[in-house]
């Protein structure tokens, strides 16, 4: 009876095994089940009309998301376009393989490859390179519906969707990949900043085109340092950030590109109701100026240049002044006559504290540099300006560093020395023209055709 029993309980487990279907997929091969799978992909994806879109956020809240479209074809081809890639070569290569499950390659340097390059150097990585964007271009295939393939990087296993894509999505990524090329600045384009149409001197915009990050620094109205960022991804108008930021008491989420006057002054706009922000154009490529174009040229009005002038070598600006207009060299000619030691004069800012700067006299004593100082404590900006100054010498106090011939650098003592002095000290103020990180020209308001060329020391 035993037997019997234990036949009855083997033939249970040996029959459902006999009678299953040869076509049941769990009889099959993995091989032939792995192709069926790619077999439905390719199928799926060549079928849509209009192709696929993907909006792939390689490392969310780090950088920012990229838009792309793709049309998938025969023989492994795909046309793929994007929101940063303006070329016109759209066509490239994929394939599946089987490396994990079914995955999905792109197999030629495709505007997707961008975000996996390694030149590029990361700044979640102290900027250095071998990190890229940590984007992918190889994709496992986890789930595939009629309108959707739900997609993980396989290396950095940020999880994707391709979606079914429109005509209209075709216009409006083509549009991205405009505004994009307005986000890319020149290696001499800065961005500056206005608020409420009021120019903030210190304000300052990076857009970093390749990891999608805008960053905004400024002061507020205490004076101290504000910094904010957000990774953002392109539209149709400009960009849209991962969340809402606010700068200056003014909430927004996004920027609107103006090329209302043309490309080279485009300007970006924040997308709150009245577009209160503003950001432009500055471009600070070095304008080699001569002595004969000071008189008549005409300055940025937007390049912030006295704030420059202050920081151009940190918190201890100092310049040589190696230039003046003629009736001032003259001047400074005779000094150099009567007296041999004389090596220049200076603008030190700065220079102790208490004081904003001074305005000094260098000369030799014996094998030593020794100053006499003329220390002035305002600095300040005219009329509303980024660019326009008058050093004030009301609370100016004098200072010697070692002279033993100090009266013959003496305002009170030497008439030349205090003709260039009042130039300096001028109630007019100047207006400050920025030539390049390391040189600047301070240009009489009242007189345009007395000035002086200040060079980095």
């Amino acid at each position: 009876m035993k037997k019997l029993i234990y036949l009855w309980l083997l033939a249970s487990v040996l029959l459902p095994a006999a009678c299953t279907d040869d076509d049941d997929v769990f009889s099959e091969e993995s091989g032939v089940r792995l192709q069926a799978v790619i077999d439905e992909c390719n199928t799926t994806l060549r079928g849509a009309e209009n192709g696929w879109k993907m909006v792939y956020y390689p490392k969310v809240e780090s950088y920012g998301g990229y838009t792309f479209l793709f049309k998938f074809g025969a023989k492994n081809r795909v046309q793929m376009i994007s929101d940063f890639d303006t070329s016109e070569d759209t066509d490239y290569s994929y394939n599946f393989n089987t490396s994990e499950s079914v995955v999905l390659t792109f197999d030629s340097y495709s505007p997707l490859h961008r975000l996996a390059d390694p030149q590029y150097p990361a700044p979640d990585y102290s900027n250095k390179k071998g990190y890229g964007v940590e984007g992918d271009f190889e994709f496992v295939v986890k789930k595939v519906t009629a309108d959707t393939l739900y997609l993980v990087g396989k290396k950095n296993r940020v999880e994707v969707q391709l979606t079914k894509a429109t005509g209209e999505d075709w216009q409006l990524v083509s549009m991205m990949a405009e505004m994009s090329s307005c986000f890319a600045l020149s290696e001499n384009e800065r961005l500056g900043m206005s608020v409420h149409g009021v120019l903030m001197a210190s304000g300052l915009v990076e857009l970093d085109d390749i990891y999608h990050i805008c960053e905004i620094s400024y002061k507020d109205e205490e004076g101290d340092a504000v910094s904010v960022e957000s990774p953002y991804v392109m539209t149709d108008k400009g960009c849209q950030f991962m969340q809402e930021i606010e700068v200056a008491g003014i909430k927004f989420s996004g920027l609107n590109v103006d090329l209302s006057e043309g490309f080279n002054n485009r300007e970006f706009v924040s997308n709150d109701e009245g577009g209160s922000i503003r950001f432009f154009i500055q471009n600070f490529a070095p304008l080699n100026l001569t002595r004969d174009q000071i008189p008549t040229y005409v300055p940025n009005k937007n390049i912030a240049s006295v704030d420059l002038l202050r920081t151009t070598n940190g918190d201890d600006a100092r310049y040589v002044i190696t230039e003046m207009s003629a009736e001032l060299e003259a001047q400074r000619d005779i000094i150099r006559n009567s007296l041999p030691n004389f090596i220049d004069f200076y603008l030190e800012l700065n220079r102790k504290d208490g004081y904003e700067g001074s305005f000094r006299i260098g000369a030799y004593q014996g094998t030593s540099v020794k100053y006499y100082n003329y220390d002035f404590k305002t600095f300040e900006l005219l009329d509303n300006s980024v660019n326009k100054v008058i050093f004030d010498n009301q609370a100016a106090s004098s200072s010697t560093s070692g002279f033993t011939d100090k009266d013959l650098y003496s305002i009170k003592k030497n008439k030349n020395t205090k003709a260039v002095y009042d130039a300096f000290f001028s109630g007019d103020g100047f207006v400050v023209i920025r030539d390049s990180d390391t040189v600047y020209w301070i240009r009489s308001l009242k007189d345009p055709n007395i000035w002086m060329k200040l060079e980095e020391d």
